[in-house]
Parts: C-alpha cells; structure tokens; sequence
C-alpha cells in the first residue's frame, strides 16, 4: 500500500519508512525528517497551510496525488485534513481518507469548517487519540464503526542521572532536596492549572515542596494565585521553554488537573521519563493513568481531591516510586513507536478495506 502521510509525528515517519519503500511525507516546515528516514521515503516536502479553507493548498496537494497516486491519506491535523478533503473532490478514484484527532468535545455540526474535516462523508475512518476522543465523534454524529482509537507516541528517553536532575532544577532555581510538584503545559483555564495552585496553598505546611510550572501563562486567574504572598519563593514560574518535554525527569509528582482533555502528550513525556502522574479524570487521561497502578485519579475540580492525592504522595515515597515505574512500563507499552505504528498499520488496513 503506498500511503500519503501529512503532518505525521516524526517517530511514526521513521517507523514507517523503516517497513515500507510506499510512504510519501509531507511534514510541517520545522518538522523535517533524519536524513536516513528521509532516503527512505518515497518523496518528501514541507507543508504548511494556511487555514483550513486554502484552495492554494489543496490544489498543491491535488497534484501531488495526481503524480504519486497513494492508495490512502492520512491526515494528522485539521488543516491537512481539511486540504485532503478539498484536493479529493471531483476524483474519480480518490485515495482512501483518514483523519487523526486528539479534541475530545464533539466537533459541532454549526461550524462549516468541521464540514470539511471531522464531518465529512468522505473520510472513512478517524484514528483518535483516547477512547474519549472517539465518544466524542460519535456524538456528533460519526459512526461508531468509522472511531479506533490509536492512542499516540512518544519516545522513551534514558533516565535522568543525578547530575543532570540537579543541573535542571537549578536552573529554575530549585533546591537540589526539594520535593517536586508542576505541570508543563499551555496555561490556559482549560488545563486547571489553577487548580494546581490552589492545592498547593492547600499543602503550604509541606516545607519542602516547590511547584514549578513551565508553559506560557494565558490564564488571570493562575497569574493571581501566583501572586500570592503565602508561596514564600516555593513557586516557580518558569514560562515558555523549549524542549520542555525532557524536563519532565525533573519532576517528582506531574500533575495535569485538566477540565476537559483528549490526551495530554506533556502527561505521556512525563510517564516516560519515570515520574508519578496525578491527573483530573477529564478525558482519555484516566485511560492511560490506572488509578491506584500507575499513579492517582481525581475527581475534576476537586481541590481538596488533589491535594490529599499530593500530600498522601509526599508521606509515602515508596509508593511514589511504584507508581513512577509502572507509569514508565505502561507508556513504553502503550505509546512506543513501534506499538502506536501497529495500530496505525491496523486502521489503514481496516480503512482500506
């Protein structure tokens, strides 16, 4: 099957080059594949549209169809999708379509724009990021039988030495001793990244423990909760930072308190690199997270919740240290490249048939 990938995470790309000489690229601009990979590939090139109605777009994409005549399409984000659908209309024998989504809230039948994506009759099946993900399509109006969920991928990176653990935490100015807590993510209201810190005034008699948050702040109401007298310097507000996933060695407990979530990647990088999640039970993070196995689940705004899940983590070390390694075990299980390019094998197969 010659397949037509378009804004694919890179570690599928090198997987799938790896199995088949009939995969064409298109990734995004900054995501240009290893060299290996890419003479792997049976052609390669950025792609980058503008907005989901791009007709210039789609008319490039249309002709690279024409010239390499792939057997399916699979489109990872909106936009390409929405391009995928543009360049397909009016073909005669049109390359089977599927879609990715990672958006758990139903997309909405008033917006046109979902009419070209997550809507459309002409993508047949959707790979989605969590079970809940898929009961979101399906209340949309999607057939239950055109939702697999696929999970996602991540790398597995080598543990954190001491060194390197100590060298990270002080450069966000953290003692070398301290107990961990923090989030990386975009702080918006729908991460509950407020919720974090307000669990955090909570447990103000833990003398040891420092909260860090990494990620751009778009949220007042973190903005003032950081401002409160009571954190006494035990807050760290580290803004946006790059490469932030392999921080998230550094943590002790990562906390991802989320009001709704497909399935957060922040939360998968941390869990690969070992270290205790407690997440919200929004989404597709209690499908991942096995409460009581890999780390703890906690009611959505629950404060009090959150913070007795912390505090009970802080008292009991050893089984901080349990739930770290079965969250490591369970991502190189669930989320590896090699796992997640199965299960995408599996859907094209399904799609295609």
């Amino acid at each position: 099957m010659k397949r037509l990938l378009i804004h694919a995470p890179p570690p599928l790309v090198d997987e799938l080059a790896c199995r088949s000489a009939g995969v064409i690229a298109l990734p995004y601009p900054w995501f240009a594949p290893a060299a290996a990979t890419a003479r792997r590939l049976r052609a390669c090139e950025p792609f980058d549209p503008r907005a989901k109605l791009d007709l210039r777009a789609a008319l490039r994409l249309r002709r690279l169809i024409e010239a390499q005549r792939p057997d399916l399409m699979h489109a990872f984000s909106p936009k390409a999708l929405a391009a995928a659908v543009l360049a397909t209309v009016g073909m005669r024998e049109p390359p089977v379509l599927v879609s990715f989504r990672g958006i758990s809230t139903p997309p909405s039948r008033l917006d046109p724009a979902n009419h070209l994506t997550f809507l459309s009759r002409r993508v047949r099946a959707h790979a989605c990021e969590s079970d809940a993900v898929a009961a979101g399509l399906v209340a949309a109006g999607v057939a239950a039988g055109r939702c697999h969920t696929i999970y996602n991928c991540v790398h597995q990176p080598e543990r954190l030495t001491p060194t390197a653990r100590a060298e990270i935490r002080s450069r966000f100015g953290l003692p070398a001793d301290a107990f961990v807590v923090g989030t990386i993510a975009h702080v918006r209201p729908v991460k509950g990244t407020d919720l974090m810190l307000r669990a955090g005034l909570e447990c103000g008699d833990l003398a040891d423990v420092h909260w860090l948050v990494i990620g751009a702040v778009a949220d007042r109401r973190v903005e003032r909760l950081s401002q409160d007298p009571r954190w006494q310097g035990r807050l760290h507000m580290a803004g946006r930072v790059a490469g932030a996933g392999d921080l998230a060695g550094a943590f002790d407990v990562f906390v991802m308190p989320s009001r709704h979530e497909g399935l957060c990647r922040a939360l998968l990088e941390a869990m690969a690199a070992g270290t205790c999640p407690v997440v919200s039970d929004a989404g597709g993070m209690k499908e991942m997270v096995r409460h009581g196995r890999d780390g703890l689940v906690v009611p959505r705004e629950n404060v009090a919740a959150l913070a007795a899940a912390i505090r009970s983590l802080h008292a009991d070390r050893r089984r901080l240290a349990d739930f770290a390694a079965s969250a490591r075990l369970r991502v190189a299980d669930v989320c590896a490249p090699q796992a997640f390019a199965d299960r995408v094998l599996a859907l094209h197969a399904r799609a295609a048939a």
